[in-house]
């Protein structure tokens, strides 16, 4: 929704005035009479037949009968004589900005004389140049207060009309003793759709989503968009605290539903949250920085879905900005190194693969774990940046060690959801070319969630790099929402089964029909099987009892340092029994 320019000032007939006209044949004498009575009139049409034929300019019929003996001499002549016989005539539809261009080209922008306006070519009044330049200095100014204070995007007030309607809302509360509620909304994984789809569509879903705003609040209720994809809400005169817990529930309803946009089905969810006045007393500022505080909390809670301010929350929040800010200089100082975990063939015992698995050593926060910075690096927009690094990192080691005459194992890399668009193949086939790895020797780990977010873009992804020779793989199948159809579609190798399945298996006697399924599904669909997360000899015993393909997990080996991987492989020992015994757990 942009600004609106159309109003009546933006058409000529707002600029009307009536001046009654006077006939070709009327004396000088009468006309000059005319302008003695009437000092605001600063020229008079000459009309005939309903036909504007001149107009007649103050100053110069004024300073004719200023000279001696004037009204004897002209006093009886016709004012045609006289009047200009090239007015500028427009019509009253004209728009202004038009009427502009012909009066400053005609170089008469300051004139008070004017000129003739006509309706089906009849005179129906008259406008002047120096009301037209006040009518379009008051339209421009009425712009940029729009653009002072609206979203250019959406229409919404923006941040700055934001804060002086929060202001006011709190003043008002103050003396009537009630509520005001300030509700932080902001999209969950909304990157991943101008990533996906382009910043258009993206833009598309920005403006449908401030319409369902509105159409959830009241009248008085404010909406405004931040920027980017962060929208607040203020929710005037509240007695009860439960009443916004309903207009939460609402807009994430209300959001949730799927949006079409050139055919493309868009799913989007938001996280909220909630800060009231006066139980925080504080500044419009601050109020804000409260309710971006809980919309983490919201995040961190799973998405989707609502929480309120405690005070608990600022500190979390002062914790995800040290870290952002510290991820964004971890690469140029070192600190994102990668582990690789050891993937085993069950068959015969040996390291056939490694998992890279990226670690941030941070020299005063210690260790962090990739499941606290990666969600942070996708939100502020670093994780193309740090995927790429881990992705080449990954490439040039296996390289090495193939250089060194170590034995060639495949290398595995996790990719973001940012990461999956059409832009991936290329980048690939530069860090292949640039590090000398052969594409048979990578393989690319990527989530159901992910894949299946747009199918029919995925295969085209997947199906280019099969045809480079680099394989992919599911990673944490059963923790998504596959559909079997859309897994007979994907051009993938491997499936890997998610760890959590493994964790009740702890003796003979424990059910294992779900992973015993999934193994045999994949079998029958060509796929081959990998389960990560194995810790103990009994589930090592029974992934091979079902004929599992490969494993990965504690028993075999932690994930470890580039140099401990080449001592595992330059050993040439099978790190496990190709046959092991069956033992009592």
């Amino acid at each position: 929704m942009q600004w609106d320019q159309s109003s009546e000032i933006d058409r000529a007939g707002g600029l009307l005035k009536y001046v009654q006209p006077v006939h070709p044949s009327t004396p000088m004498l009468e006309v000059f009479e005319r302008f003695i009575s009437h000092t605001s009139l600063y020229s008079v049409p000459v009309v005939e037949l309903k036909s504007p034929v001149g107009l007649v300019n103050r100053n110069k019929l004024i300073e004719l009968f200023s000279k001696p003996f004037t009204r004897e001499l002209y006093g009886r002549k016709p004012i045609c004589d006289l009047m200009d016989r090239k007015p500028i005539v427009v019509d009253v539809g004209e728009s202004t900005d038009d009427l502009a261009r012909i009066i400053v080209d005609a170089g008469m922008q300051y004139m008070y004389d004017g000129f003739i306006l006509t309706e089906g070519e009849a005179y129906v009044g008259m406008g002047t140049g120096h009301d037209l330049l006040n009518a379009i200095t008051e339209r421009k100014q009425a712009h940029l207060y729009h653009l002072a204070h609206y979203d250019q995007l959406t229409g919404l007030p923006n941040r700055l009309l934001l804060m002086d309607r929060l202001t006011h809302a709190c003043s008002q509360a103050y003396r009537r003793e009630r509520l005001v509620a300030l509700l932080f909304i902001d999209l969950d994984r909304f990157k991943l759709v101008n990533d996906t789809h382009g910043h258009v569509i993206g833009d598309r879903l920005l403006q449908e989503i401030a319409s369902r705003l509105k159409l959830c609040l009241r009248s008085n209720d404010t909406v405004a968009r931040l920027g980017g994809d962060e929208f607040t809400v203020i929710l005037e005169d509240i007695q009860h605290v439960e009443t916004v817990a309903g207009v939460a529930r609402k807009l994430l309803a209300a959001l949730s539903a799927p949006v079409e946009i050139e055919r493309h089905e868009l799913f989007i969810s938001a996280s909220i949250g909630v800060v009231f006045y006066p139980f925080s007393n504080d500044t419009s500022e601050s109020l804000i920085k409260k309710a971006d505080a809980a919309m983490y909390s919201a995040k961190q809670h799973g998405r989707n879905g609502f929480q309120f301010f405690t005070w608990e929350m600022s500190a979390a929040v002062f914790e995800r900005l040290r870290i952002e800010n510290s991820l964004r200089y971890a690469l140029e100082r070192n600190e994102l190194v990668l582990h690789y975990q050891p993937q085993v063939e069950l068959s015969t015992g040996r390291l056939v693969g490694v998992e890279a698995l990226l670690r941030w050593s941070h020299p005063e926060m210690g260790l962090i774990s990739p499941d606290v910075f990666i969600p942070i690096a996708e939100e502020c927009g670093l994780i193309h940046e740090i995927g790429e690094h881990v992705l080449r990192t990954a490439c040039s080691q296996n390289h090495a060690w193939q250089k060194a005459g170590l034995p060639p194992v495949k290398v595995a890399v996790n990719l973001s959801a940012c990461q999956m668009n059409q832009a991936l193949p290329k980048l690939v086939q530069l860090i292949l070319g640039e590090t000398g790895l052969g594409p048979s020797y990578l393989e690319l780990e990527l989530t159901e969630n992910i894949l299946l977010e747009n199918v029919d873009e995925s295969i085209e992804i997947l199906r280019e790099l099969s045809g480079m020779g680099v394989k992919a793989s599911i990673d944490d199948f059963g923790t998504g929402y596959s559909s079997l159809s859309y897994l007979q579609r994907l051009p993938i190798s491997t499936l890997k089964i998610d760890r959590s399945f493994l964790f009740g298996v702890q003796s003979e006697a424990d059910d294992t029909t779900l992973i015993t399924t999934i193994i045999a599904m994949a079998h029958n669909m060509k796929l081959n099987v990998i389960a990560e997360g194995v810790e103990t000899f009994c589930q090592l015993q029974m992934l091979q009892t079902n004929n599992c393909d490969y494993a990965q997990g504690y028993y075999f080996s932690r994930p470890c340092p580039a140099n401990e991987v080449a001592e595992l492989l330059d050993s040439r020992y099978a790190l496990v029994s190709p046959a092991p015994r069956r033992e009592k757990c």
